[in-house]
């Protein structure tokens, strides 16, 4: 067994980071739909797209992390409806000298709410200027992290959901 764990840091390198590192991290997000549009966040270290959410507390179930999340980063209330993708990653943080082995669940959900935070009221670690923006304009190379596999889920979306 290596004392290493070979994974991608927030800027899409390929990085050998040591086991002692990494914490279990579950985490939430919401692909947030309304009118032909999806919410984002920019990274805050890389400058690309990412997806409302983040992790849970110990004592939190998922929706309800999620619900809290996005409210903390957009300002906005949801409605979740359903679960559409899950993913495991193992990933170092590299501002912080952190790695997470990360369950990650992503929901579709719609806005209760359209009106967003301010720039200035976002208070995220990472996260920063939360914007509605056309799904189809999202390329790969805009996605922060597990971009093929989120860019698929999309390009699913668009033909499975009714979003206008």
């Amino acid at each position: 067994m290596s004392n290493f764990i070979h994974c991608k840091n927030n800027f899409g390198e390929e990085v050998d980071v040591p086991i002692n590192k990494f914490f279990f991290r579950p985490s939430v997000y919401g692909f947030i739909v309304y009118d032909k549009k999806i919410l984002v966040m920019r990274n805050k270290s890389n400058g690309k797209l990412w997806f409302p959410g983040g992790g849970l507390e110990i004592d939190e179930r998922l929706e309800a992390g999620l619900k809290r999340e996005v409210k903390e980063e957009t300002g906005i209330d949801i409605i979740i409806d359903k679960l559409i993708l899950t993913k495991e990653n193992f990933f170092y943080y590299q501002p912080l000298d952190e790695a997470y082995h990360a369950f990650l669940f992503f929901y579709l959900c719609r806005p209760i709410t359209q009106n967003l935070l301010a720039d200035d009221d976002v208070n995220d670690l990472e996260s920063k200027k939360p914007r509605w923006i056309i799904i189809d304009s999202i390329k790969p190379d805009d996605i922060s992290d597990l971009s093929s596999d989120i860019y698929s889920c999309l390009q699913r979306l668009l033909k499975i959901i009714d979003i206008g």
